[in-house]
């Protein structure tokens, strides 16, 4: 299928602010209760939960989580092929195994029926899987194509559950009200092995594409025609992942071989932006417009806004995900923080509160005025103070100055973490006119709340005899002298 209007790619690096994470409480073997601190945690704050009978259990290994409709985190424990389920406050756990053993669920979704659904990622059994929120009932269903390894899974526009075949390159569907065999329906090139799916814009599915030579993002309609296979990714091996709508109304998904969250119109105009270092994997919408993702290499939990302005908060527990283990998971609660699954080291579920920080960045003064100043030389520094007012830590990128008679003099933001509620840092500004007459420039400091702080700059420069310059000598110097006693000119500089 051809591709339905025009396709650019634009690249951008993001500041990135990895911030370190509070644990504010844990369930774990010896147990430390949930307190009032972590129903106040500030935003950022992460919290792991370990009950007996995940972290415990050797084989666990924690993949998909979604919001139930009963309240509760529901998530699938691929190692130990089971479907669990667990409060906001991180207790009350169940799990429930499946009927197939070894079906290595991963994905998990709730259905138009009220009931969880979860993908099996294993080729012989070959089935996805529908348990009650009761946990009493739990079903399994075939795929009509042999072979299969189901690892997406969503429900559809048209109330349908959708899942990728990543095995044969086939998009499946199956009606929850009648469920019998899954059918499924062949992608324009099978061999680029479809990973994460959404249900989009045009009511559309939308699924990654990530053989070797994908890269791509494919659009389905619900009669299983595939309408549309986009390049998401400027280059190959991209390894792009999950895929999820934006608050903006676009295709927001995760490259997780060129460090790189992207997002991409439904007309398939696409923005990359590049995270040094990282390794971004699952992707989902959060209750503050952000979007919010796993990040595997730094061990991190991302944010980043529709402007690509990125945050990163660091899991307390190293190397929390394991980068041998896909597909991972991240989902909006029921409380509206951000839930995930880890997966390495000892297994766990966790959550990050959600929040947009309070407060402002201000520059202080908000101009500089540096009045006359002789061609050649150069002023005396005039220091502007940045402050952070907001309830976050807030990253400085950058801080520029334009205007080509102002420069910078000792910079201390330029790279600084600012902590929260009172931080600061310092910048010196000079004026040094390399010609005659009035001058302006602006000081502007970059940071991660996306609000950039401006600094105006003005400034005079004046030569000897020239309106408002220096002192005259001589005969001209005796007149000028008698016209500023008098208070026609202005005093000589």
């Amino acid at each position: 299928m051809g591709l339905r209007g025009r396709r650019s790619i634009s690249r951008h690096t993001v500041p990135q602010l990895v911030a370190l994470a509070v644990v504010a409480s844990q369930v774990v073997a010896v147990a430390v209760t949930v307190g009032p601190m972590a129903l106040a945690a500030a935003p950022g704050t992460i919290t792991e939960f370990r009950p007996a009978g995940i972290s415990q259990t050797v084989n666990s290994d924690p993949v998909g989580i979604t919001a139930g409709p009963d309240g509760n985190l529901w998530f699938t424990d691929s190692g130990a092929s089971t479907i669990g389920k667990v409060s906001t406050s991180g207790t009350g756990l169940q799990e429930f195994k499946t009927k197939t053993g070894g079906a290595t669920p991963v994905a998990i979704t709730t259905g138009s029926d009220g009931n969880l659904w979860f993908t099996e990622l294993s080729s012989s059994a070959n089935q996805v899987g529908r348990i009650n929120t009761a946990g009493t009932t739990l079903n399994e269903y075939g795929i009509d194509k042999k072979g299969a390894l189901p690892a997406g899974i969503v429900t559809g526009p048209d109330s349908h559950l959708w899942i990728t075949d990543f095995g044969n390159g086939t998009i499946a569907t199956i009606n929850p009200s009648s469920p019998t065999t899954a059918t499924t329906f062949s992608i324009t090139v099978p061999t680029l092995m479809p990973q994460g799916i959404a249900s989009g814009p045009s009511g559309h599915l939308w699924f990654t594409e990530q053989g070797s030579a994908g890269g791509k993002i494919g659009e389905m309609d619900t009669s299983g025609t595939q309408v549309s296979d986009a390049q998401a990714a400027s280059s190959s091996g991209a390894g792009i992942d999950g895929i999820t709508v934006g608050p903006d109304g676009n295709l927001w998904f995760t490259e997780q071989s060129h460090a790189i969250v992207g997002s991409m119109t439904p007309g398939h105009l696409v923005h990359e932006y590049h995270i040094t270092g990282s390794a971004p994997m699952a992707i989902t919408t959060g209750t503050d417009g952000a979007l919010w993702f796993v990040d595997v290499a730094h061990h991190a939990i991302g944010r980043i806004t529709t402007a690509g302005v990125v945050n990163e908060f660091t899991v307390p527990t190293p190397h929390a995900f394991s980068p041998n283990i896909q597909p991972t998971s991240i989902t909006s609660g029921p409380d509206g923080n951000i839930w995930f699954t880890e997966q390495d080291t000892k297994a766990g579920i966790g959550t990050i509160v959600v929040g947009n920080p309070v407060g402002a960045v201000t520059a202080s003064p908000s101009s500089l005025a540096f009045g006359d100043q002789a061609v050649g030389t150069t002023s005396t520094a005039k220091t502007v103070t940045l402050t952070n007012g907001t309830t976050d830590t807030v990253h400085v990128s950058t801080v520029a100055v334009s205007g080509a008679d102002f420069a910078k003099s000792g910079d201390t933001c330029t790279g600084k973490d600012l902590s929260a509620s009172g931080g600061s840092c310092t910048v010196g500004v000079t004026f040094g006119p390399t010609s005659a007459g009035g001058k302006s420039g602006t000081l502007t400091f970059t940071e991660t709340t996306g609000n950039p702080q401006t600094v105006s700059l003005t400034g005079n420069g004046t030569t000897a005899g020239g309106g408002g310059g220096g002192c005259d000598n001589g005969l001209l110097g005796l007149l000028s002298a008698l016209l500023r006693l008098l208070g026609l000119l202005p005093p000589c500089s």
